[in-house]
């Protein structure tokens, strides 16, 4: 028995140990811990924090998310809190059309591909790519979004994929440590460690059922989408937000509302919400006061109730204090909002509700909020992504009034050699690749090029899949390189 104890307490005793000689003696720490047996310096060694992100790794992607806007379109207009990181990558090409290029995070969920990233990452995307912590890339589907809570999930074929558990965002409190890994300003696989400062925050203010946790984890451009992990590994929110006028304070949505979304998009592809009709007050002292009501009385008061919604045909009326929502004691408007909100349209709940001194129970079948997305409004592809063009972009003759026309200068003296890259679709993987117009290719996977014919020839042959390796000169830039295209 004595001996279980002493082997359940040397942890603390090293750790204890190793603590005093840090500031007592600090030279001899380096020393000390050399000499110790190994199994005892990798249990003073362990990282709780190395062990969670050695684990969740695997499970975090890059989302690189691609629009085509117009040479004229303006950038999005700066606000008072930051999204992802949008750049415009190329120059326009023969359609007046640029690539801007958004980059965030995202993390797997499911064994199927399922993966869940912010709203506003992909957000009018032409095209989404997702890049694995294994190398390999693949295109993401859309399976659907919400942008009331800023959550999308997005679907890739593939194999072999790591997966993270959501956790529960309930079971969090102020003070645990957390980690966050993601993708900012294009660091990839970036950990910031840091706590949780708070819970139940309110950003926007428009959204009146927000409830983000609050960290001072370091969360910058490119973190979005990104998962919030405890010290189990387990997702207990998804980095959404930051403050720029301020330092260490970032957003996250809590686990508990990712799942209840992430459940909803994942069999319709949107969110759903139930709607009550009326319009409700937080109780006051004053309120209670004037109103006759007990002091510690809880609930939020109803201000007006709308003419043939489900509070007025279940009777609410207004000056009703609305106390319990299907058996869920109500606090304040926002526990209110958030308990509709969160309950499927078309269910019957209970009311519970005091008029007076009397306490009724009323019954109302929740309808589905007004301005929730229509479900069957149609998706058409982009233009671009119906583009004809075969690799995602077109050649022609290299001579010096094609080099004219494209304003390329002859820097390499290659105006006799290869072919001219006219058209580039900015959707496409040669896009992707580094392919820009203006460029002059001078081999196809080994091959000289000498004309379009030639090009032509050479590139019949490849199947979706295969890879085409072009060297190219690159007059804008004076090099040569070499870049490879995957055919899709």
């Amino acid at each position: 028995m004595r001996r279980r104890l002493f082997l359940a307490s040397l942890p603390a005793i090293l750790i204890s140990v190793l603590v005093v000689t840090a500031f007592v003696r600090p030279r001899l720490l380096p020393g000390w811990l050399s000499s110790l047996p190994r199994s005892v310096r990798g249990l003073v060694a362990a990282s709780p924090n190395a062990e969670v992100v050695a684990r969740a790794n695997p499970g975090v992607v890059i989302v690189v998310a691609k629009r085509a806007v117009r040479q004229d379109a303006s950038l999005r207009e700066s606000a008072e809190v930051t999204e992802d990181d949008i750049e415009a990558q190329s120059a326009p090409d023969s359609t007046g059309l640029q690539p801007q290029r958004g980059t965030g995070t995202g993390f797997i969920i499911d064994p199927s591909g399922l993966i869940v990233t912010n709203n506003h990452v992909i957000k009018d995307a032409d095209r989404i790519n997702v890049k694995l912590a294994d190398g390999r890339e693949r295109r993401a589907l859309l399976q659907g979004s919400d942008a009331e809570t800023d959550l999308a999930l997005l679907k890739i074929e593939a194999d072999k994929l790591a997966i993270l558990p959501l956790g529960d965002s309930d079971a969090v409190r102020v003070g645990d440590p957390v980690i966050a890994i993601g993708n900012p300003l294009d660091y990839e696989y970036s950990v910031t460690a840091g706590i949780v400062s708070a819970k139940g925050r309110k950003v926007y203010n428009s959204a009146p059922f927000e409830e983000y946790i609050q960290t001072d984890a370091a969360i910058n451009r490119g973190n979005s989408g990104g998962p919030l992990l405890n010290l189990t590994g387990e997702v207990i929110g998804v980095n959404t937000v930051i403050r720029v006028d301020g330092r260490g304070i970032s957003f996250a949505v809590p686990s508990n509302v990712v799942r209840r979304v992430i459940a909803q998009l994942r069999t319709q592809g949107f969110v759903a919400r139930g709607f009550l009709g009326l319009q409700p007050q937080n109780l006051t002292p004053e309120f209670r006061d004037g109103l006759s009501l007990d002091q510690d009385q809880r609930g939020v008061l109803v201000v007006e109730v709308t003419p043939d919604k489900p509070a007025a045909r279940a009777g609410i009326k207004p000056y009703d204090v609305i106390t319990r929502f299907d058996g869920r004691v109500i606090h304040s408007q926002d526990d209110f909002f958030s308990f509709v909100a969160n309950t499927t349209p078309q269910r019957d709940v209970e009311i519970e509700v005091l008029r007076g001194k009397e306490l009724l129970r009323l019954t109302a079948t929740l309808d589905r909020r007004p301005d929730d997305p229509d479900s069957s409004r149609p998706v058409t592809p982009s233009p671009l992504q119906q583009t004809s063009l075969k690799l995602g972009f077109a050649v022609r003759e290299n001579t010096p009034e094609a080099q004219r026309t494209l304003k390329v200068s002859d820097a390499h003296g290659e105006a006799s050699r290869g072919v001219l890259v006219s058209e580039v679709d900015p959707l496409g993987a040669a896009d992707d690749a580094g392919l820009q117009v203006g460029h002059i290719i001078l081999e196809a996977n080994r091959q000289p090029v000498g004309s379009p014919q030639d090009f032509e020839r050479i590139i019949e042959p490849l199947k979706p899949g295969g890879v085409l390796v072009l060297r190219v000169s690159s007059p804008r830039q004076k090099i040569i390189s070499f870049i490879a295209i995957r055919m899709e």
